[in-house]
């Protein structure tokens, strides 16, 4: 079975294909699922592709309550290394991450250089102040509260496909309501906070790596700048959805595709 255990978790994986080594790391409320357009792309090119579930989410095992902190983005991160090597993988790999899974993905750079070949960030959540946060998170508070706030804002905009709403929908009802509340508190309210803004302009600049950080629309763009733009960074808007390299997915795959036999 795909599987792998850590410090008392099982978590899924799935790893196909042979050559150079490619990362998937799924957002919030999701799975590795999210992927299943870039998955066959990047085989397709030549690569080894390495995707797997955060505790909590799709497949894999969900910590005790008693143990929140296992689902920092810090402890997936950890769990990503561990993950490369359970599967003897000791070359730098290609992460790309979506939403949450660029937080991941930002943090495996910075602790595990050694690790990371090069970073593709699909929309990244990490924008939002720690005020602006703590409303939100709040509102995620109580019986029902997680999937119904969650829920109304994975449903825009308003012509978002009526497949992509019931996919999300789905994986949504699916995690825990305590996992979706945790997850949000844990990033963005106990310290060091790392999912908030004041936090990650002061970590990100040094990612130590190309990377290629595709937005869905032009809100974000200054700030991913103002994090620094080396000579093989990309940066660019692909108008669309949050889930724009699934919406969007042949052309959002052209962009990685060029983009990487560009490093």
């Amino acid at each position: 079975m795909p599987y792998f255990e850590r410090d008392g978790a099982l978590l899924f994986y799935i790893t196909e294909g042979q050559g150079p080594p490619v990362l998937f790391l799924h957002g919030w409320a999701c799975d590795s699922q999210d992927f299943i357009f870039q998955i066959p792309f990047l085989q397709a090119l030549g690569y080894h592709t390495i995707a797997f579930d955060a505790r909590g989410h799709g497949r894999s095992s969900t910590p005790p309550v008693s143990h929140p902190e296992q689902l920092r983005p810090e402890v997936t991160s950890d769990d990503a290394v561990a993950l490369l090597a359970h599967l003897g993988i000791a070359a730098p790999v290609l992460v790309l991450g979506h939403s949450l899974g660029c937080l991941t993905a930002s943090l495996l750079a910075i602790r595990a250089p050694r690790l990371v070949r090069a970073l593709v960030l699909v929309d990244p959540m990490y924008y939002q102040t720690a005020a602006a946060h703590e409303g939100f998170t709040r509102a995620l508070a109580g019986d029902g509260r997680a999937h119904e706030v969650l829920g109304r804002s994975f449903a825009q905009p308003d012509d978002k496909p009526a497949w992509l709403r019931t996919w999300h929908r789905m994986r949504l009802l699916a995690t825990p309501e305590w996992v979706v509340y945790q997850v949000a508190y844990q990033k963005n309210v106990v310290e060091p906070a790392v999912g908030n803004w004041e936090v990650v302009r002061g970590m990100f600049g040094g990612r130590g790596c190309p990377r290629l950080v595709v937005l869905k629309d032009e809100t974000n763009l200054e700030k991913e700048r103002s994090l620094g733009l080396g000579e093989k960074d990309g940066l660019m808007v692909l108008d669309g959805d949050h889930w724009l390299h699934v919406q969007e997915a042949e052309r959002f795959n052209q962009i990685v595709g060029k983009w990487i036999d560009d490093l």
